[in-house]
């Protein structure tokens, strides 16, 4: 199967110092090998021999190496599994764009993220079960990478599967799909509060909406030292949106682990998750992170709301700053909510958090050496334009509870009582 042949092309380019790989990448076709890093060549590689990357002009390979200088069984082996997918993108398509399968095919359903001619179907960016999608139904259909695509598909034994029928786009009828560029759409100060809140016991999340509320289209930062508690915060948050709000939650953790995944996907049930893995590279996570924004901005344009959390923004480098500029209240209808968090400490801080903060018209501090964490420090956390999304009442209120914190410093003393009232409107009651 060919599902095998890329395993084992997989595994043998992972076996190979990064000499060898430059060497094989010379011959089938990667632009610059020499000035790249391990992951991106292997990437790319990969990439030719699912013929979704074409090879390189050899002028931008580099001079052509000796036969002895290269493995010739892994060159070989990614030059047929080259040969199968290029096969494959050929295939004949009928009039109304659907494959022409052989005898003996399985059709079953599929759904999956667009990107670069295949739906992702698990939530990452490549994996073995994809299905490829061909040129007709994305010139008829009009789709761009990032559209949510649901279908049925035809697999044979030893083939890739291939679409057949797409039965939704973005959650719409394939010919009824509301299609706007993202680029074009007018954005305007968010006005509608999102309802951040699951129970009265869930402090941190009390104290965020009452000194930051989070409106549709915000772009907020939580700024979180180690050990502060930012990971419970989240889950308050995503538990909150899921429970009172219908929009696509969808939450990337950057370098992050296994359970990680687990305890928040029990937390926000109808959320989707996707992680990097915290041995990855940089550039990985920027391509998983870019990969995420697209389907976002896909679901904005069909006028979904749309709420991303990211934990772990200042981990991209320099593309942190454009996904959180990507969130937008939009005029004519959708929103695109960035909730972010960043370390205020370590290898990142420093070097982007600053341009981070500065971006953001929503800011959460969480407190450092709190008795109770996490602990939101309210003399440094405010949404911009708060008046848009809160009453008046409520708006003195948090600055009544400023006054008193940077007074006396004393933070349980808030903390308590949010703790001893059953909702935030007790509290502007006592104090608006």
């Amino acid at each position: 199967m060919i599902s095998n042949k890329l395993l084992e092309l997989k595994d043998k380019l992972e076996n190979k110092n990064i000499h060898e790989l430059r060497t094989i990448a010379r011959v089938v076709g990667v632009s610059s090998p020499t000035e790249r890093k391990r992951g991106s060549i292997i990437d790319d590689i990969m990439g030719i021999a699912t013929a979704r990357i074409d090879p390189s002009p050899r002028s931008a390979r580099g001079a052509p190496p000796k036969s002895s200088e290269y493995d010739e069984s892994v060159v070989n082996l990614i030059y047929e599994c080259r040969k199968y997918f290029s096969d494959l993108k050929s295939a004949k398509v009928a009039e109304k764009g659907k494959f022409e399968v052989s005898d003996g095919a399985e059709q079953s359903n599929c759904a999956g993220i667009l990107d670069k001619d295949y739906l992702r179907v698990g939530h990452c960016l490549s994996c073995l079960d994809d299905v490829f999608v061909p040129e007709s139904f994305i010139k008829r259909f009009k789709l761009k990478d990032g559209d949510y695509i649901e279908g049925t598909c035809m697999r044979t034994a030893n083939s890739t599967a291939g679409i057949c029928a797409i039965t939704s786009i973005n959650g719409y009828s394939p010919d009824s799909v509301p299609r706007r560029e993202f680029a074009e759409l007018t954005p305007v100060y968010p006005n509608m509060r999102i309802r951040i809140v699951n129970s009265h016991r869930d402090i941190a999340a009390r104290t965020v909406d009452m000194f930051a509320s989070v409106g549709f289209g915000q772009r907020a930062v939580i700024s979180a030292p180690a050990n502060s508690g930012k990971t419970t915060l989240i889950k308050q948050i995503a538990s909150g949106i899921c429970l009172n709000e219908e929009v696509s939650l969808i939450i990337l953790i950057v370098a992050g682990s296994p359970e990680e995944v687990t305890d928040l996907s029990r937390s926000a049930e109808s959320a989707k998750i996707f992680r990097t893995d915290f041995g990855a590279e940089r550039e990985e996570h920027i391509k998983t992170a870019e990969f995420v924004t697209r389907y976002c901005k896909r679901l904005v344009e069909s006028r979904k709301d749309v709420v991303l959390i990211v934990d772990g923004l200042s981990k991209l480098g320099n593309a942190a700053k454009q996904l959180l500029a990507s969130a937008i209240c939009a005029e004519e209808g959708g929103s695109l909510t960035v909730i972010a968090t960043v370390s205020s400490e370590g290898e990142y801080s420093s070097e982007y958090s600053a341009e981070l903060l500065s971006a953001a018209n929503m800011r959460v501090v969480l407190a450092e050496d709190a008795e109770q964490i996490p602990a939101i420090d309210p003399s440094k956390s405010y949404t911009l334009n708060c008046s848009l999304l809160q009453s008046d009442k409520e708006i003195k209120t948090a600055e009544i509870l400023r006054k008193q914190y940077r007074q006396t410093g004393d933070l349980n003393g808030i903390l308590n009582l949010f703790k001893q009232t059953k909702n935030n409107t007790e509290i502007v009651d006592k104090n608006g």
